[in-house]
């Protein structure tokens, strides 16, 4: 009954997001421009004409390929290096992320509490774009007052690619999230019976943070994976256009300014960005079971 649940739910998202391509369809334009008689019309039938069309498409295989200039290519062998980079820069954040919030939303709790949630909370009200924007006119401002390149402020081409600010840009967010969220929980879990069991048997500091908090406040950190995937999967979208990565957004946005809006791609992407955000989330459980392993056999 369990799986069957699953299985509607994901049957229901499907069909969702079949839809939500199909809307850009719906509207069009009539009438003459050149005499000023131009309008907006809606066709909320073409929904249901879009849809049938591309489903009928996958079984000709004739979704699968799409228009790129006055070429025709095939989607899915020109998706795998757009999704490898969309997972390089979300998994690699994602990392970089849970284990800086082991150190400072466990470990050193009280002190990122009394020193780094003010700076955490600031950044964090900065919007992705203007905290980009900033980053990148640093950088340049550096390098014309010192003459020194420090990182690359986007990508100039797949074998030069930048890494350090988007990933900085993919890491503040789910971080500052992550370091506030943490920091209540320990304090609870410290003043749990156990705890104070623990320091009555003389336990030191160190084996009390490791195998009695870090274990008790890790399902804390397990529940909000999603949420976590879901801020870095959001963030993206901006992070790959301001930097020029050449990510899953470049089909799904890029290519359809160039080119002309295409159902098929769109789908086809927003389902590649599903399948990104299961293998990021992936990612980051099998990295807690990881450590949960580690602490268990310590």
């Amino acid at each position: 009954m369990h799986t069957l649940g699953y299985l509607v739910r994901y049957l229901i998202s499907l069909f969702a997001l079949l839809i939500l391509a199909a809307i850009p369809q719906v509207f069009y334009y009539t009438g003459n421009p050149m005499l000023g008689q131009q309008q907006i019309a809606f066709e909320p039938k073409m929904i249901v004409i879009v849809v049938r069309g591309f489903l009928e498409g996958i079984l000709s295989a004739e979704s699968f390929y799409y228009i790129s200039g006055s070429s025709k290519r095939f989607f899915p062998s020109d998706i795998v290096g757009y999704f490898n980079s969309s997972y390089f820069y979300v998994a690699g954040s994602g990392l970089i992320v849970i284990l800086l919030s082991f150190v400072f939303g466990i470990w050193l709790w009280k002190a990122s509490g009394r020193y780094l949630n003010g700076i955490l909370s600031f950044l964090g009200m900065i919007p992705d774009f203007i905290f980009i924007l900033i980053l990148q006119l640093l950088v340049n401002g550096i390098y014309k007052s010192t003459g020194i390149k420090t990182v690359k402020v986007a990508s100039l081409s797949t074998n030069e690619p930048a890494i350090f600010l988007p990933i900085l840009t993919l890491v503040i967010i789910p971080f500052v999230y992550l370091v506030r969220t943490l920091n209540e929980r320990t304090h609870e879990v410290i003043t749990e019976d156990y705890i104070v069991t623990a320091v009555a048997k003389g336990l030191s500091k160190i084996e009390i943070y490791l195998f009695h908090i870090t274990t008790n406040v890790i399902p804390f950190l397990k529940a909000d994976l999603h949420k976590v995937t879901s801020i870095m999967i959001s963030n993206l979208f901006i992070v790959e256009y301001l930097y020029n990565t050449r990510g899953i957004t470049t089909m799904l946005f890029q290519l359809q300014v160039k080119f002309g809006y295409q159902y098929n791609v769109v789908v086809l992407s927003l389902f590649t960005l599903v399948l990104l955000y299961i293998a990021v989330f992936l990612s980051f459980k099998l990295l807690i079971i990881l450590i949960e392993r580690i602490l268990k056999h310590a």
